[in-house]
This record gives C-alpha cells, sequence and structure tokens, in this order.
C-alpha cells in the first residue's frame, strides 16, 4: 500500500518522499527549523529546571526532610520509565507535530492546575509529587519526537554539532535556573516561578509547532497507514523493532549497556559532591567547585557544536570517558578545593563531549523507523541509572563508608592511614571507587578494537 502523507495525499513514490526530505534538509531551512526546534527546547528545559529547584525548596521548607525531596525525584524518574514504550510509539508512528503539541498542551494545564491551587492555598507535599510525576512523564513522551525530527533533516556530519548545541543550552540552564529560580522564590514566591513555566511552555509549544510545520513530511512522520492500529499496538510494534535492532547490531547494545554503565558511576559521584564538600568547606567552595565544573561543561559543548569533531566518535567518546574518571578518581582523593575545581571541570568538559559523540552517534546508527523507540530506551536507561543512585548512593555513604572512615571506625586504621579519615573521608573513598570503576571499565572498551571502530563497523541509518 502507498504510503499517506500527513496532509492525506498520496506520494507517487518514495523518490517523492526522499524529494520533500532533500528539500527540508536544505541548509536554510534545516538552520531555521532546528533554531526554533532549539529555542523550544531551551525554554522547555528553563520551565522545567525552574520549578524543579523551587519545588525542591517548596519541599524541604515545609518538611525539614531531605528524604521527602528525593523522593519528588524518583517519582519524576520511575514516571519517565513507565513510559518509555509509548514515547518512542509516538515519535516513531504518529504526526510528531501533534505529539509534542499535546505534550506542551498537557504540560500547560499542569502548571496551571498547579498555580490555581497555590493561589488558594491548597497544594500538598504529596500533590507536588504527582505534578513532578506528571511533567517528568510529558518530558519522556515529548523528548523522543523532538530528537527524531530533528534527525530527519540535519545532515548526518552535523549531528555532532547538535548535540553541542544542546549541550550549551543545557548548561547555560544549568547556571541560570536556580539563581533565577531562588530570585522568584524570595520575592514572589513559588505562585510566580509556575507563572514563568506557564510563558515559557506556552512560547514554547508555538515554537515547536512552527518548526516541525515548516519541516516537511520527513521531519513531521506519522502516516495514516500507520496511525491506522492502536498506540499499545504501535508501542508493542515499536520497541519491539527497537529491541530487534539492538539484537542485530551487537556494538550498538555494548554501547547502551557501557553508556549506562558510566552514567551510573558518574551520576553516583556527582550526587555526592555536594555533601563531600560540605562535610569541610563552606557554602562558599561548594558554589565555586560547581561553578567552575559548569564552565567545563559548557567548554565541551562549544568544542563539539564548532565542529572540531567530525570523524571518530566512538574514540572520542572513549578517551573523554577516561579524563572523566580519572577526574573523579583525583576529586576523592583531595580535600583542596582547587583540585576539586579543577576536577569538576575536567569532569564535566569530558562528560560534556562525550554525550555530545554519543548522541551523534546514534542519531547516525540508528533506524529512522524505530528510532523513537531507541532514544526512549536510552533515556529509560538513565532514569533506571538515576533510581538506582538515588536508593543506594545515600545510604552507602551516610550509613557504610562515613562510619567507616570516621575517627575509631573499622576503616580508619586501615584504608584511612593513607587514604585518610574523619568527616567527609567516606564519601571521598567512593569517589575513588568509582574513578577506578570508571578507569576500568573505559580501559577494557578501549581494549576492544571493535568498539574503538564502531563508527565504520555499524552501517549507517538508511534515509527511506
Amino acid at each position: 500500500m502507498p504510503e499517506v502523507s500527513v496532509e492525506g495525499q498520496l506520494p507517487s513514490s518514495n523518490e517523492e518522499v526522499r524529494k520533500q526530505f532533500r528539500q527540508a534538509a536544505s541548509p536554510a531551512v534545516a538552520r531555521l527549523t532546528f533554531g526554533l526546534l532549539w529555542l523550544s527546547e531551551t525554554a522547555f528545559d528553563l520551565g522545567s529546571t525552574l520549578v524543579s529547584f523551587a519545588i525542591g525548596v517548596w519541599i524541604f521548607s515545609h518538611t525539614g526532610s531531605a528524604q521527602d525531596y528525593s523522593l519528588s525525584v524518583l517519582a519524576a524518574a520511575l514516571a519517565s520509565m513507565l513510559v518509555t514504550p509509548m514515547a518512542g510509539a509516538l515519535a516513531d508512528r504518529y504526526d510528531r507535530r501533534w505529539v509534542v503539541l499535546g505534550c506542551d498542551v498537557a504540560a500547560i494545564l499542569c502548571a496551571a492546575a498547579v498555580l490555581l491551587s497555590l493561589l488558594a492555598d491548597r497544594m500538598s507535599v504529596t500533590a507536588f509529587y504527582l505534578y513532578a510525576a506528571a511533567a517528568a512523564a510529558i518530558g519522556a513522551l515529548r523528548r523522543p519526537a523532538i530528537r527524531v525530527a530533528v534527525s530527519n533533516f540535519i545532515p548526518k556530519d552535523r549531528f555532532a554539532q547538535v548535540g553541542g548545541l544542546t549541550g550549551i543550552s543545557r548548561s547555560i540552564v544549568q547556571v541560570g535556573a536556580p539563581a533565577a529560580s531562588g530570585f522568584l522564590m524570595a520575592y514572589f514566591g513559588l505562585q510566580a516561578v509556575m507563572a514563568v513555566q506557564f510563558c515559557l511552555l506556552a512560547a514554547g509549544a508555538l515554537l515547536v509547532f512552527g518548526a516541525l510545520t515548516r519541516a516537511g513530511g520527513a521531519a513531521r512522520g506519522g502516516s495514516a497507514a500507520r496511525a491506522q492500529s492502536s498506540l499499545w499496538a504501535s508501542a508493542r510494534t515499536s520497541f519491539s523493532g527497537a529491541l530487534g535492532y539492538l539484537k542485530e547490531q551487537p556494538l550498538m547494545r555494548s554501547l547502551l549497556l557501557y553508556g549506562a554503565l558510566v552514567q551510573c558511576l558518574m551520576v553516583l559521584a556527582t550526587t555526592m559532591l555536594t555533601p563531600m564538600v560540605l562535610s569541610t568547606h563552606a557554602t562558599e567552595a561548594l558554589g565555586m567547585v560547581m561553578s567552575v565544573g559548569i564552565v567545563g561543561g559548557l567548554a565541551g559543548s562549544m568544542l563539539v557544536a564548532s565542529s572540531v569533531i567530525k570523524r571518530d566518535l566512538m574514540l572520542w567518546v572513549l578517551v573523554c570517558d577516561v579524563v572523566q574518571s580519572a577526574a573523579v578518581l583525583g576529586a576523592g582523593l583531595s580535600t583542596s578545593v582547587a583540585v576539586w575545581c579543577a576536577c569538576a571541570f575536567a569532569c564535566l568538559f569530558c562528560g560534556s563531549t562525550s554525550v555530545a559523540c554519543s548522541y551523534a552517534l546514534w542519531m547516525r546508527k540508528a533506524p529512522l523507523a524505530h528510532q523513537g523507540s531507541v532514544f526512549a530506551l536510552l533515556a529509560a536507561s538513565n532514569m533506571l541509572v538515576m533510581c538506582l543512585v538515588l536508593l543506594a548512593g545515600g545510604y552507602l555513604a551516610d550509613a557504610v563508608l562515613e562510619p567507616a572512615f570516621a575517627a575509631g571506625g573499622a576503616l580508619s586504621a586501615s584504608i584511612g592511614g593513607w587514604f585518610g579519615s574523619g568527616k567527609g573521608r567516606g564519601i571521598g573513598f567512593l569517589f575513588f571507587l568509582c574513578g577506578i570503576c570508571g578507569l576500568a571499565l573505559t580501559l577494557l572498551a578501549l581494549a576492544s578494537s571493535r568498539l574503538r571502530r564502531l563508527d565504520v563497523l555499524v552501517p549507517e541509518r538508511a534515509e527511506d
């Protein structure tokens, strides 16, 4: 049966579809379309980060419990994982304009409901848990559709740049959002933060709908033939296709597993940065370390966005991960703010570079028919890592390692003799372990000639 476009017309042949794709991918159209999508994603992420920070402050100020705050993060991570199959099906098999617009409308309605509840003074911690889960699920449904759309009209040799530009906006959001959220909270309250997010979501919805409307049928996707099946059937088919691709391409399966393991080690280390620094230094030291780290992340993203990296993406991933692991190890060995700043810069510089190159590899290799589900799988693996870290990391540091390295602790006279003992040294030892494991994993991956040459051994995706 001939494929039906989203406008309801029958293309005369696959050649016409390819022609539409080439037209959509022309440099001028591609630049403008990506610019609109980039602005939309930045607005969406900025609004989400503003509210996430503000909700954390609100929950902690009302309960005084760090565990209550961590539960809101855990609720968001679990919700994201649960919608993974649906996210892939929506991105692969439906018109992405309406998928993204539907998510944006849902996000706007949720933000409006919270804003009205705050104005009526009827919000509770439980309600914020529900909102955090709903917002995370909406974001998880939205993100694969955007990524698949971008991969349809951006030339393959620009995929790394796309990852770098995305990293730049992410770093800017990480720098500006907490300060802006704190200012709004201090002077105008949580209602102001929700109102700002409402405006950002509305602006982002208009930008993304305009961008995908002008991008062409190839970027929008969603043939009527595919849309005839139910969402659940589409989810099952699309998700099975993504799993089938990973089964057919063991190197890409290895990249998925390798990325999840490295992510686990890095998240475990970075989540413990705050208690490690504050154990022996004031909040000003923590602010300096985190600021230098964010600058490093921004510099790494700018490097990738500058088109310096054009080939050997997998080798860049592995080498950057080696340096990143060494930086984590070095941070665990030291109690110096200057050393922590240097390690944070190196870690986030290499981390952002590695993530952008890995993102480009998945865009270049994953088949278009199942790319949404592949991206959803990647997001789910990251969420699973976050859940494991949230559940195990804090307990391991507080209940096991810190007491063991305290004065008179089980390890204070043995390992503590050369590593150091006292407050914060247990968390430092956790950094050291993460760095050692990361180095072992990345060096083992570098020793594999097939994994190093993944760029050439795994075929490029088909365009039609």
